[in-house]
Order: C-alpha cells, then sequence, then structure tokens
C-alpha cells in the first residue's frame, strides 16, 4: 500500500525535460489548465495572495533601484480582487483621500494599517514596512550621498 502512495506521487512529478511544441507539451498544458479550472475560489484567492506576497519578498531583495511604494502593492492587490479603493476605505476605517495618499506615497504607511493589511491580504505585516523603509532608505541614500561616502571604518580607527 505505501509503494502505491509512493508510485502515485512519482507519477505527478514532471522529471524528465519537455520539448516545447510537441503533443506531449499539449498534453501537459491541457492536463494543467483542467487541473486550474478544477481549484475553488478558496484555492485560486490563496494562489493570487502567495503570488503578490513573492512580488513583494522579491522587491524587497532585488538590487533594483527603481522604487515600488507601499501603494502599488496594495494597488495590486485591491486591483487582483477587484475591490474598488473607497470600498477597500471604508472597510479599514480610513477617509478615501487618507487612503489615496498612502497608494501615492504621500502619506506613510502606520503600523496599525501594516497590521491590517497583513491580516486581511495574509501575509506578514513586516513586508508591508519593509517596503516603505528599502524605499526610504533608497531615497535617502540617493538624496545624501558624497555626505555618506566620507565615513568608513578605517577612518574611524586612524582617529
Amino acid at each position: 500500500m505505501e509503494k502505491q502512495k509512493i508510485d502515485s506521487k512519482k507519477a505527478q512529478v514532471i522529471t524528465e525535460k519537455m520539448e516545447v511544441n510537441t503533443s506531449e507539451f499539449e498534453m501537459f498544458q491541457a492536463m494543467l489548465l483542467n487541473k486550474s479550472k478544477q481549484r475553488t475560489l478558496e484555492q485560486k484567492e490563496k494562489i493570487e495572495l502567495m503570488a503578490l506576497t513573492f512580488e513583494m519578498e522579491d522587491y524587497l531583495k532585488s538590487n533594483d533601484q527603481e522604487l515600488k511604494l507601499v501603494g502599488y502593492f496594495l494597488k495590486s492587490h485591491l486591483s487582483t480582487f477587484k475591490i474598488k479603493q473607497n470600498k477597500f476605505a471604508s472597510y479599514i476605517g480610513q477617509k478615501p483621500s487618507n487612503l489615496s495618499k498612502l497608494i501615492k506615497g504621500e502619506r506613510s504607511l502606520s503600523h496599525e494599517l501594516a497590521l491590517v493589511f497583513g491580516q486581511i491580504f495574509k501575509n506578514d505585516p513586516m513586508l508591508w514596512l519593509d517596503i516603505q523603509d528599502k524605499n526610504k532608505l533608497l531615497a535617502l541614500e540617493k538624496a545624501k550621498r558624497q555626505e555618506i561616502d566620507m565615513y568608513s571604518l578605517e577612518d574611524l580607527i586612524k582617529l
């Protein structure tokens, strides 16, 4: 019985390369599409949330100097689930104008809102705050590069 479980799992794992534009590949695509259609709404939502979280984590780990505001990620979440900004603002007890300012980067994300976002979107509230902090550091580094470059451990030791 245990052997059958292992063999069954093996049959679901792709271990060999597959050429694109082959009938085998088309059958594989059809199988994936069929599995995708069988997902429940809850499963689809979970996958969407995971994808959005991965995008946020990827941004944090990237060396890309292009800023992506907390608002960019919030808009992505709202857009994915077709939630209007006004409805969201009302739901979380914020004025639509304040939410709009947050999205545009004119207002900082509070720790309380990070907790709310984390609860709603099922991710770590620190992720939201880390994105904000990364952006602040990048902007500060850009503005104060020459001033910051004058500091070094070697110079400090020489004193």
